[in-house]
């Protein structure tokens, strides 16, 4: 049955709605590290999730937004489809069991049993040198905002078992931070078992805990500290702070920062998006006065405060492709030695996509998009690519690999 929900909720306070996120991400790594170690779930981890749930109903009014109170009388409605959609997929896993989630899936996306079957046929080798998973198409659906998107349990047991059978190196991927929140707080994976590639492969912890990061020019990395730390004075006050939790969110990457000024549902108003735009640039302005150091790009959605050289070239690339080589180097791991297995989704899936191939052929792509021709443009990089509309699939996918 449909949930029914007020017509007028009582506005949860921001402070309460990051706790659930941080509480949510906690709970899914405590059960899937217990399932995958072999260890009965914490009792009652289910029910949690479910407190959780209808703690998020309680603030959902009829048209399905969360309200948030941010201070000052400012409010921020959010939809929340995808995050109820997955705290009810964990508990169905937790509650019932695999077989049961199953089903449950079968009867949200359309062609599920088709899709995972012809994956099957068309992801054929028994194991893999590499399996390098980008976290924005594994756990972070088509849309849904970046801060929310904690994997959830199930997927991180699909994944960790598939790892363990069949992956010689797995690594975890994102060109957001490791941490801040980034992929280390959102991620569900024991460390242990994953390789961390944060920051586009520019920030790496391994599975035995080490750590590299790429080396920043000393005047850049103090400079970029500087207007990292207005950047956050800004989003504490109630006037901006919703914009760190639309979209790509804030983001202090290695080497370069990320804020999120509306996302692809217009959450924000107009207006207010403009004004955040303008107080970058004043920000960047007032600590690079001639710009020698760094640039704003806007895509109309995010801003992005990256480092120049003088002149205004690039400093240094920002690509896949060096973060492809800084991994190798790390994991000692030889990328013109397939096969490897890529599951990507996005612009920046065929990016990566396209970093790797160049490194050899013997390449295998699940690419996760509902968009018709990056799907196609991932098969023409890689003519064995397997293409799925949702990170559900793709976790399913790697459910029915794993022995």
């Amino acid at each position: 049955m449909r949930h029914r929900f007020p017509v007028r909720a009582v506005p949860m306070p921001l402070e309460d709605f990051s706790a659930l996120v941080r509480e949510t991400a906690v709970l899914r790594r405590q059960a899937a590290g217990a399932i995958l170690a072999g260890r009965p779930v914490p009792p009652g981890l289910a029910a949690d999730l479910g407190r959780v749930r209808d703690a998020l109903d309680a603030a959902i009014e009829r048209d399905e937004r969360l309200v948030l109170e941010l201070g000052d009388e400012q409010l921020l409605h959010l939809e929340m489809d995808e995050e109820r959609a997955q705290l009810e997929n964990d508990i169905v896993y937790l509650e019932e069991g695999r077989e049961a989630l199953l089903k449950h899936l079968a009867k949200r996306h359309h062609g599920f049993r088709d899709a995972v079957r012809r994956a099957l046929r068309e992801l054929a080798p028994p194991s893999v040198n590499l399996l390098v998973c980008q976290a924005g198409a594994l756990f972070r659906a088509p849309g849904q905002r970046r801060l929310t998107a904690v994997q959830p349990a199930w997927n991180a047991v699909a994944l960790g078992r598939f790892a363990a059978a069949r992956a010689k190196r797995p690594v975890l991927w994102s060109a957001g931070p490791l941490s801040g929140p980034g992929l280390a707080d959102l991620c569900a994976v024991p460390p242990q078992e994953f390789t961390l590639a944060a920051s586009m492969g520019r920030q790496i912890v391994d599975t035995t805990g080490r750590e590299s990061a790429w080396p920043l020019p000393l005047a850049q990395a103090s400079l970029l500290e500087s207007i990292n730390a207005r950047l956050a004075m800004l989003l504490a006050e109630p006037d901006w702070r919703g914009f760190a939790y639309v979209g790509s969110g804030l983001q202090f990457r290695r080497g370069e920062t990320v804020i999120a000024r509306q996302d692809g549902r217009d959450s924000l108003d107009e207006d207010a998006s403009l004004a955040l735009l303008e107080h970058v640039h004043d920000i960047v302005d007032a600590v690079d006065p001639e710009r020698d150091h760094f640039r704003v790009e806007d895509d109309g959605r995010d801003v992005t405060v990256s480092p120049t050289a003088p002149g205004g070239e690039t400093s240094w690339a920002f690509s896949p492709d060096e973060g492809l080589r800084a991994l190798a180097d790390s994991l000692a791991c030889d990328l013109g030695q397939g096969p490897h297995l890529a599951c990507c989704g996005g612009p920046a899936g065929l990016e990566l996509l396209e970093a790797l191939v160049a490194h050899t052929r013997d390449v295998r792509c699940l690419f996760v998009t509902d968009r018709e021709e990056l799907g196609r443009k991932a098969r023409e990089l890689c003519p064995t690519t397997t293409v799925v509309a949702h990170p559900d699939i793709a976790a399913a996918i790697f459910s029915a690999a794993a022995p």
